[in-house]
Parts: C-alpha cells; structure tokens; sequence
C-alpha cells in the first residue's frame, strides 16, 4: 500500500523503539489498556501496538512495527491526518482530546473509531500516543436506536390522528410519507379493498405486502419494494396495525350507518332509508318538474307462513323475495322492507303509466313459485301506488297514501294493483277515525250485543242465538257492522273486542237460561286475529269460568277460509277448544273449500247467498241440498243463515236443512229470548 514517506527519523525512531521496549512498566501499561493503541515518533513510523490495536487493525504480531502511521488510515483522510500529525508534534503544549476518527483494515475494509490523541515525552523524544476503539458497532446501535424512535415517533403520530377520527384517505397519505422518510424505499402503496388509497415510487413489481387486519378482519395492505431488515419489517406491521385502528373504525362507522338503514333480515333498505331517498326523489320532482311513486307492498296471508312453517322458514322466504322483487325493478329504484310482511318500491322520474306496470310485474314476480329448503310457496301481494308529484313534499303522507291504496286492493280482493286518489285519500282517514272511535267506543261502553234465534225449522223451536256486535254512538247514529268490523280487524282492535264480546255473550246467556247443560247454545263469532292467538284457549275458559256458563253451550263460529291451510297456532287453538267441550261452527260455508273430515266442527252455516238464491238459482239449490246431504253424512248439524221468506224455510226443510236463522224467525235484539 502506498504511504507517505518521513525521511531523517530512521535512527531516532529505533532509539525510541529501543527505549519503550526497554520501559517494560510502560510496555506492560499499554498493554493492559482495553482499548487499542499505537505510539508514533517524530518520523511518522509505528514504534509500538498493543494486541488489541493488532486485533482491530488485522495484524499479525509484529507486523506494524517501523511502518508509516498511515497505513492505518484510509486514502481520503491520510493527508489531512498527516497535517494534523505534524501539528501535534509541533505543539508547544500538546493537546490532548478525544475524536472522531476513520480507520483501515489489513484486508482494505474501512471503520468508524473514536480515538484518543495525545503527545507523551520519552528520554528519546516526544511520542504521539493515540489510544482508540472501533465505534463501528457502537454507532450501528446508535443509528438504530435513532430510526427506531423516529419511526416509533411516527406510529404515536398517526396513531393519534387514527384514534382523533382522522380521514382514512389523510391518514394513507401521511403513512406513506412516514415510512418514506424512515425506511429506505423505492415504491409504497396503501390499499383498501383493491383501492389505492396512497401511493409513492415507481410500479412497485416485486412488493413485499403487509396485511392491514385485525384478528380475523382483513381491511387492506401496504405494499413495499426496498431492502428490509428485521427493524423495518416491525415498523411497517406497527403501521398497518395503526391503520388497521383507522380502517377497522371506519368500516365500524360504515356498519353502524348500514345497520342503522337497512333491514336486519333483508338487507333491504328500512324505512328510515327508504324515508330519506323518497325526500330525494320529492326534491328532484320539484326540480325537473317529474314524478315520484311509491309503490306499497302488502303480502296476501303471509303470517299462515310463519304459523305453518315457522318464524325461520318465514324469514328464508323473505330473503328470497327480497332478492325476488329487488330483480324485478329498475337498478335505480330503492326497494325497503318497511317490517313484517311490508315492502316498497321508491321510484324516481315515472309516469303512472309505468308505475302501473311496474305493479303488474311486481305482483307477477311475487307469484311465481319460491322453492325455500324444498317447499315451494306461492305467494300473493296487494300493492298500491302513489304518485308525488312537484309541490308535494311530505314522504310519510306519500306512504300513507300508498298504503292506503294496498289496502283497498286487498279489499277488493287481493292480489290486485290499486292506484291511490281522493276518494282513496278520505277512506283512508275514515278508517283511522273510525279506529279511534272505536278504540274509545270500547273503553266507555258504547259497544253492546245482539242476539238473532237459530231455530228448527221443524217445530220453529229456538235451539240457541246467535251474538251479534253492535255499535251505538253518542249521537244515537248506531253503527253497521260492516263498517267497523273490518276497521277493528285491521287494527287489532277485534282481539279485545272478541274477548269482551265472548264474556258478555257467556253471562248474558247463562242470565238468560241459567247454568243447565240443555240450555239453548249462545253463538259468538270468532275473527281470524283472535284465532291465531295463543292464549285463546285461555280466554273462552275464563269466560265460561267467570258466567259459569257450560262449555257444551257455547258455540264458537269460524269462518271456512281461515281455516283453510290453518297455520299451527290456530290448529292449536282448534284442538284445545274441542278438549274444553265447546262446540265449532264454520260460517259461510260454502263459499270456499275446506276439509269437513279434517275439522273438529258440530255445525256449518249456509251462506245467505244460498239461501237468497234458492227461489231463483237451481245450481244454488243443489249446492244447498249437497252442503246438507254431506254434513248429515258425517254428523254435523246445518244451519241456513238469512232466512226471510216463508218460502225459502219450506225449500230448506225439503232439502232436508235442520235449522236456521233469519229474520223470519227474528231480528237480532238486545236480549236472549226463548221465542222465535
């Protein structure tokens, strides 16, 4: 290696050689230090090392002794080195101080050391003592020591802002800068979902990706290209557990949103979605001069589903549909489930024309067959529609209207589409009035019975009365049935009133013929809602407990539809009944189809519509006569409801009809008697 060359010390540097050899206290000093060391005389030629300078420096033992100093220093510093070298020497009053100093290697390798300087003076001259360590390691540690608190500094900072509500967008982009600044990179990406949310470098083609997650829970990645130590690697999973924090909160955010807008079961959107995208589509009505529509959807029957089935096949059906009516509308149209068996349809720029169509599609989706876990159903739906146009900004009144149309085609009977307008508009607020009355109606006593005979049409003897509800209101207007019945129905209104219409039956009775067995049977109606109660049961034993009236006098009638396809809770209700030894009725038999072999039931009444048409309709007399001939077959009594005319009783008696009721025989009346 080439150095510098001291000429004229030769002789001068063997004396010092000499005499520091020679020194064996001094030698042994220097040898003890823990540090290396190497004295140079005036000429700039090693006079001695210790092992450990030997050892830093690569030596073998010996092998430094008489060659240039500046065989230890690398080729930048040598000249500079050299200087200061001679300066020291030249020095009146040495100095003595401890620097920052680079050193070389047998094998050409370079170091980092911090060494101490200092001129020592021997019997044979000044010596240039210089006592270091190779602060390679050292530095290395500090260096790390350094990363590892910016970048820890790095993580508290994004961390603070995550934990702050940060935007996860900012976030990605100072997250980015971050590790730009701490890690040695030459690409960086944040991703969400595939979605770059930050990004710096090039095209990143060989990345090395860090998963941003919690437990389970997989938000996004960070992607980085650069040489990574095992410090790096801790740092970059320290980041994506902080954006982890951000995005974790963000998608909690996200979930609360869609859990507070949609429905739990469906994943439709609910009504207060549903609410906020029918004020959206008002405005734009009053912007582009367009139209808006709701369109209701009321499910025919669907609780037979749930009573038949079960709550989570009822709930599976749901799911299908909703994925059902979601395919069958416009991709711009919002369909909610506004709860239960009740969906909407929000549409936007539709004239009534579509929406109309749109009806009859949706109605036809609705009855295509649905195969849920191997049964196929077949539902049906009335639906009605409401049209909003500019100037109309009330969503609920839109919805109230639209539902109030539904209701109408489900009067009309069902299955149907029903356009809202005026006349719709004040049928529907008369039926919230007449819910309202009639709900005060019962608190106050306005409600009361009436009792029509049934009679043998053999001998006119009264076998038992029918209860029939009245309304009277306070300004002496009575109320027809036909008016409020439905109403109460509606609103489950009926189930209270059927209850307190079954005990007041029970008592007035047994006040009328006493607590025999042989009294003549009292007669009360059942509506479909009381039914599907549970505790029905219940209710008739404490009637017949409460008027001690016996259970074999009381006559409870059902209507034939409901009891077609009967849900489970109202077979139930059947069964316990006929255990408790009252006697069932179908009503209005005749008019649909059912199973008399399947039900426990003493009786069926006739409709009056059979009756009313005996004069006039052969087909109608032979339905009667087979209606009788077949529940003198299986031991049921028949009964023919509406007789009015002389006539029509004799034609039932040669039909074969047993009984009957009508106002032939007596109008209803406000007492039980045992004249016809």
């Amino acid at each position: 290696m080439d150095v510098e060359k001291h000429d004229g010390g030769g002789t001068e540097s063997s004396e010092l050689e000499r005499l520091l050899f020679g020194e064996k206290a001094l030698r042994a000093v220097l040898e003890g230090l823990p540090d290396a060391t190497v004295a140079t005389g005036r000429n700039g030629r090693i006079v001695f090392v210790n092992a450990h300078a030997e050892t830093l420096f690569g030596y073998e033992h010996g092998e430094l002794i008489g060659q240039p100093v500046q065989v230890l220093w690398p080729e930048p510093v040598r000249a500079r080195y050299t200087r200061n070298m001679d300066l020291y020497f030249a020095t009146e009053h040495p100095l003595r101080f401890t620097i920052r100093a680079d050193g070389l290697r047998r094998d050409g390798s370079e170091f980092v050391g911090e060494m101490s300087w200092g001129i020592v003076e021997t019997e044979a001259g000044p010596l240039l003592l210089a006592i270091g360590r190779d602060m390679t390691v050292h530095r290395e540690a500090m260096a790390r020591l350094q990363r590892q608190s910016r970048q820890q500094a790095a993580i508290a900072a994004l961390g603070g802002r995550a934990l702050s509500g940060a935007d996860v967008g900012d976030l990605a982009v100072e997250a980015v800068e971050r590790m730009r600044e701490t890690l040695a990179l030459e690409y960086v990406v944040v991703r969400r979902a595939g979605e770059v949310l930050a990004g710096w470098g090039g095209d990143g083609d060989d990345l090395t990706v860090f998963e941003i997650a919690s437990g389970d829970e997989v938000f996004g990645e960070i992607g980085v290209e650069g040489e990574l130590g095992v410090d790096e690697e801790s740092f970059l999973r320290a980041m994506a557990n902080v954006l982890a924090t951000a995005l974790g909160r963000l998608r909690g955010d996200e979930r609360m949103r869609h859990e507070a807008l949609h429905d739990p079961l469906t994943g439709l959107a609910n009504r207060a979605l549903c609410r906020e995208r029918l004020i959206h589509a008002l405005a734009r009505t009053a912007r582009d001069d367009g139209s808006a529509c709701v369109l209701f959807i009321d499910l025919d029957d669907f609780k037979a589903v749930n009573d038949l089935y079960g709550h989570a096949a009822g709930d599976a059906l749901l799911i299908a549909l909703a994925r059902r009516l979601v395919a069958t509308v416009r991709p711009a149209d919002t369909v909610a489930r506004l709860g239960g068996d009740e969906f909407v349809v929000v549409c936007e720029d539709i004239d009534e024309h579509t929406a109309i169509a749109l009806g009859h599609r949706l109605t036809e989706a609705i009855h295509e067959p649905l195969d849920v876990d191997g049964i196929e159903h077949r539902l049906s739906a009335s639906i009605g529609i409401a049209l909003g146009a500019a100037g109309r900004q009330d969503p609920d009144a839109l919805l109230a209207d639209a539902d109030a149309a539904a209701y109408r085609a489900k009067a009309e009977g069902r299955g149907r589409v029903e356009v809202f307008d005026t006349r719709l508009r004040r049928h529907a607020r008369e039926r919230l009035r007449t819910a309202a009355a009639l709900e005060r109606a019962l608190s106050l006593g306005e409600l009361r019975l009436a009792f029509q005979p049934i009679v043998a049409l053999a001998d006119r003897s009264v076998i038992g009365h029918e209860a029939l509800l009245r309304w009277d209101s306070p300004g002496g207007v009575m109320s027809a049935p036909a008016d409020f019945i439905p109403v109460a129905e509606e609103s489950a209104l009926i189930v209270e009133i059927g209850a307190w219409t079954l005990l007041q039956a029970c008592h007035e009775s047994a006040a009328a013929f006493g607590q025999d067995e042989d009294g003549p049977a009292i007669w009360v109606n059942l509506s479909p809602r009381q039914l599907a109660q549970p505790d029905l049961p219940a209710v008739v034993a404490d009637a017949l407990d409460s008027s001690g009236l016996p259970a074999s006098r009381l006559r409870l009638e059902l209507q034939e539809r409901v009891l077609q396809g009967a849900p489970k809770t109202a077979r139930a209700n059947v069964a316990a009944l006929r255990e408790l030894g009252v006697g069932l009725a179908l009503d209005d038999f005749g008019t649909g189809y059912s199973s008399l072999r399947d039900l426990p039931v003493r009786a069926v009444k006739i409709d009056r519509s059979f009756v009313a048409a005996l004069e006039s309709s052969p087909g109608d007399t032979a339905i009667v006569a087979a209606i009788v001939s077949l529940a003198s077959a299986l031991g049921i009594h028949a009964i023919a409801e509406g007789v009015e005319t002389e006539e029509q009783a004799a034609q039932l008696l040669a039909l074969g009809c047993p009984f009957a009721q009508g106002y032939l025989f007596g109008a209803p009346g406000p007492r039980i008697t045992s004249d016809p």
